[in-house]
């Protein structure tokens, strides 16, 4: 927009601010409202990966993450990808049996030294809790 007129966004918004509040209502009105009609439509219909919407949109994967494939060559190719997993595997450290129970065993260890609330401290704490919570609500 700031491009075809000369003007950005941030100067329309401030021009509107500027209109009593019978003229910023008579704008609304005179809006169109094919976009809000069309934004409404697209979140009314189900998600379905077509072409299209991959294309668009990437595909879900889970976490409200999206998975965008970029167009072109891959910056590293197929067998540099195959030697890159086959240097990781013969660099996978096997441990034995033995390694594997000394480690268990320390970390057993520092778990029963971690120290432990009796229900005395804990209720304490909930009440101490419960007091700053108390003085939050009432400075609000």
């Amino acid at each position: 927009m700031s491009t075809t007129t000369g003007f950005n966004y941030n100067y329309v918004f401030d021009l509107a601010v500027q209109l009593s509040p019978e003229e910023q209502k008579r704008l609304v009105r005179e809006l169109p409202r094919d976009t809000a009609s069309k934004k409404s439509e697209e979140q009314d219909k189900p998600e379905i990966l077509t072409d299209e919407y991959v294309k668009k949109h990437g595909v879900p994967i889970g976490n409200g993450l999206v998975m965008i494939t970029v167009p072109g060559e891959p910056i590293v190719s197929a067998e540099e990808l195959e030697e890159i997993k086959r240097i990781g595997k013969e660099c996978e450290r096997k441990r034995s049996p033995e390694e594997l129970e000394k480690n268990r065993q320390e970390l057993l260890e520092i778990l029963l030294n971690c120290p432990v609330l009796t229900d005395e401290e804990l209720k304490g704490f909930e009440e101490a809790r419960r007091e700053i919570n108390t003085c939050r609500l009432a400075y609000l």
